[in-house]
């Protein structure tokens, strides 16, 4: 794919994401969250982005405040407020990644962004030269592994491979049709895993 056309699309993309809906997404969630009292609403920590190079990557928070991120295919342990629960089961906590896709650190589709003890994780599994392809692109909202469902944890050695051979699938294969495809089934998928959570 074009390079040039690729980052048109990302930019126009995440400005529609931020006034369509975080725009009054935002207010509103501000009000649950002080409801909750799970303050602040915002996180960020560092991933690892293209070329490996280290990011500060934005979300809506859904862990408690300095609560302890799991390690690679550990369970979380931790209590995760409701607010965090909808936020993380729907995936509307990776939205306020919209600023990093406006500042050039990520994309709309790509390999999702993993923190640095995660990749060193995957790497003993998969090995260097997968993790090296894999990190040959900008890292993304969405992407290939996500709707085939590898997103979240990874609890075994299958699940890493089953989402980084789809991560360097998506490489190459990258097309400006294929990031629609990718994006209206993530879309849809969304919108299920919200209806779950409020009709559950």
């Amino acid at each position: 794919m074009n390079p040039l056309v690729k980052r048109i699309f990302d930019v126009l993309f995440a400005l529609a994401l931020i006034f369509l809906f975080i725009s009054w997404l935002l207010p509103l969630l501000w009000a649950l969250n002080l409801f909750a009292g799970s303050r602040p609403l915002f996180f960020s920590h560092q991933r690892e982005g293209k070329d490996r190079k280290l990011f500060w990557c934005y979300k809506f928070r859904t862990f408690p405040k300095n609560a302890a991120h799991p390690r690679p295919g550990e369970p979380i342990t931790t209590p995760i407020p409701w607010l965090g629960n909808f936020l993380r089961s729907s995936g509307i906590d990776e939205l306020p990644q919209a600023l990093n896709i406006l500042k050039g650190e990520m994309s709309v589709v790509g390999p999702r962004p993993h923190l640095p003890e995660y990749n060193a994780h995957y790497q003993n599994v998969v090995g260097q030269e997968e993790m090296d392809k894999r990190h040959n692109t900008l890292p993304g909202l969405t992407g290939l592994a996500q709707i085939r469902g590898h997103r979240g944890d990874t609890p075994n050695n299958a699940s890493i491979y089953n989402r980084i051979s789809s991560d360097i699938e998506y490489i190459n294969r990258q097309s400006l049709l294929l990031d629609f495809e990718i994006i209206f089934i993530s879309f849809w998928m969304l919108i299920q895993a919200v209806a779950r959570q409020i009709f559950n």
